[in-house]
Formats: structure tokens, sequence, C-alpha cells
């Protein structure tokens, strides 16, 4: 199963760096680490980290949860023959975005509606006229080839045709 990412990548001017909210939703101490550096979070704790760092961290806070979720009750024979799923990623991207949720609030301002109207104004007739004049087709120059009467669709086919077909 290939990783999982909750934030969305590549907005437009935020970096990868750009600081972002993650919560710990599990009952326990979360401890993991990136560059051989330990990051721990305690239960039900809110930290900023770079983007990055906060998708690394609930995609494998999620799976943890539901590796957990999934072994509960289960005898040591279900555990050991390995007939459970152990990756779910509906589950795990419900887990991630309760992780992350702190980044997506959104602010309600309340503020008059006011309403606007447009009149549509009439576009003068002379400007029409112009462009249209400006829109002739160029003049078509005769792409005929004058020794077996082939005409191509263009310069480039016509030169092509010229080279191969009447070696001179």
């Amino acid at each position: 199963m290939p990783n999982i990412t909750i934030l969305p990548q590549g907005l437009e001017n935020e970096s990868d760096d750009a600081p972002k909210k993650f919560r710990n939703i599990d009952n326990e101490d979360f401890i993991c680490t990136w560059d051989n550096k330990p990051y721990i979070v305690k239960a039900g704790e809110v930290v900023t980290h770079p983007k990055y760092l906060v998708n690394y961290m609930a995609m494998h806070l999620a799976r943890k949860i539901y590796k957990r979720k999934i072994f509960e009750g289960k005898s040591e024979l279900e555990k050991s023959v390995g007939i459970l799923r152990f990756v779910n990623a509906e589950e795990e991207i419900k887990l991630m975005k309760e992780m992350v949720k702190d980044n997506f609030e959104e602010k309600i301002i309340q503020t008059p509606t006011a309403t606007i109207t447009v009149e549509p104004t009439s576009i003068p007739t002379i400007l029409i006229e112009e462009k249209k004049e400006e829109e002739k087709k160029p003049e078509e120059v005769s792409r005929k080839c004058e020794n077996c009467g082939f005409v191509a669709k263009n310069k480039v086919g016509y030169l092509a045709h010229k080279r191969f077909k009447h070696k001179t």
C-alpha cells in the first residue's frame, strides 16, 4: 500500500515546510522518528510541525490505530494465521482527517449581503466590424507540385514531397 497524504500537496504559495497542526486522537502517546530524530506527541495533544511531517505522522498513527482495532478481540490463532486485513485506506483516511481537522477550520464572518445588478451594455457595431476585417485568412500559397500535380497541406509537406519524390 503506498503512502497516503491527507494534506494537499502543491497549493499555491504554500511549501511543504508550511506549519500545520497535528492532533493525537489516540488514547496513548505516539512516537515516530524522522531523520533519526524522535517526535513524541502525548495523547490528545496538538502540535505544529511542517506539512510533510504532519502527513507522515498522520499516516503512521492511523495505521497504528487501525491495526489495534483489528487485533482487538482476536484469538492468538487468528493473529498467527494472518487472515486479518492490516490496511484499509478508507478507514485510515477517516482517522487522518480527524488528526488534521484543526488545519481546515473555517472562520465564519458574517457580512451583510448586498445585491449587485449589472445591466448588459451593447457593444458598438464598429468594433465588431473591425474584428471581422482582422480575422481574414492570409492568402493561400500554392503548394502544388509542378512535376506531378501533388497538392501538399503545408510548406513542409511540399518540400518533403519534392525532396523524396523528385530527386534532382
